[in-house]
């Protein structure tokens, strides 16, 4: 079986390092039940997440895989639910896999195992392709020019007439200038990459010394109708009690305490083109600074809410809503 060489790293197909992976966009919302995670290797990663990005921002088309890294077991399982040893194909589809020979009988082809581009960690499958053959389909015709441009080739896939099976080649890759990827530590993974994952607040409370945050909460429950205090940088004991109501009309545990749940529980409806106090603390939550901390939900609000969302993995809409607040609190 022959070998490849990444990030240092020789290893056999089927074998690929946890090292060298790195996780697919949007995080679990991958396979046939779209609640999976993906990994491929890491400059395919790199490179995916570029070009999903890429592709609902210019198309509106949302991408996940139903296949990405296989282990050699799995290749296994994949070659035998569809090739039988001796068998008649129907399909005039025969392998040679352990010295016998192997004809397909039903599904679609499979690669002899240890010779997957999957066990590369190059390959992936997207959901919502086309069938076998339909390389017309309307959502790939959209999106291959764009995928296409970051080194996704097909040339596999027409060979096979799978028009949803693409494999990363690193000498075709012409979009990384696009969005530079950001040096990490070896093997992190790239859904964590800061571009695209939000600022978790810092939790303040009574003798809080976060000053620019404590006024930001005041300035909050203020337009919330709960405190009429100072406006000072002191959390006091009436910003705890304002504190205390507003959590308790907005379902949470009214402890006084505003942490990351309490913040982004806040953010919740803000949208393009919303004003005040509830839009500064999503731009803060945006990791934003400066003059884009306006209480303005604009363009800059926009593209970086789409890419929180897209980290997210809940549509990419810039309008906080449940899923996005749920999916906020799970990470944490």
């Amino acid at each position: 079986m022959s070998t490849m060489r990444f990030g240092r790293r020789t290893y056999r197909n089927g074998e690929v390092p946890q090292s060298i992976l790195a996780e697919v966009l949007p995080p679990g919302c991958h396979g046939t039940s779209r609640r999976s995670r993906a990994y491929l290797r890491r400059d395919a990663a790199e490179s995916w997440n570029r070009a999903v990005v890429q592709v609902e921002e210019d198309t509106g088309l949302r991408l996940t895989v139903r296949g990405w890294t296989r282990t050699l077991v799995e290749q296994r399982t994949f070659f035998f639910q569809r090739y039988r040893r001796g068998a008649r194909s129907p399909f005039r589809d025969y392998r040679k896999y352990d010295g016998a020979t192997y004809g397909r009988v039903r599904g679609a082809a499979a690669a002899v195992p240890g010779y997957s581009n999957h066990g590369w960690g190059l390959a992936v499958d997207v959901n919502d392709f086309g069938g076998v053959g339909e390389f017309g389909n309307g959502r790939r015709c959209k999106a291959y020019p764009i995928l296409k441009n970051h080194g996704w080739t097909e040339t596999e896939g027409r060979r096979v007439n799978e028009p949803w099976h693409l494999v990363y080649n690193p000498t075709a890759d012409q979009g990384a200038g696009r969005r530079p990827a950001r040096r990490r530590r070896r093997g992190a993974s790239t859904a964590a990459a800061p571009s695209l994952k939000p600022r978790r607040p810092p939790t303040i409370k009574q003798r809080s010394r976060r000053h620019a945050w404590n006024r930001l909460w005041k300035e909050y429950l203020r337009a919330q109708g709960v405190f009429d205090g100072d406006t000072g940088p002191a959390f006091g004991a009436s910003l705890t009690e304002a504190t205390r109501t507003w959590q308790k009309k907005a379902g949470l545990t009214p402890d006084g305490v505003v942490g990351p749940r309490t913040w982004f529980t806040s953010t919740h409806g803000v949208k393009v083109g919303s004003t005040g106090a509830a839009v500064k603390i999503a731009q803060q939550v945006a990791g934003l600074k400066g003059k884009d901390v306006d209480g303005v939900a604009g363009s800059v609000f926009a593209t970086r809410w789409k890419q929180i969302q897209r980290w997210l993995g809940v549509r990419a809409d810039a309008s906080i809503g449940d899923r996005t607040v749920a999916a906020l609190v799970r990470k944490g």
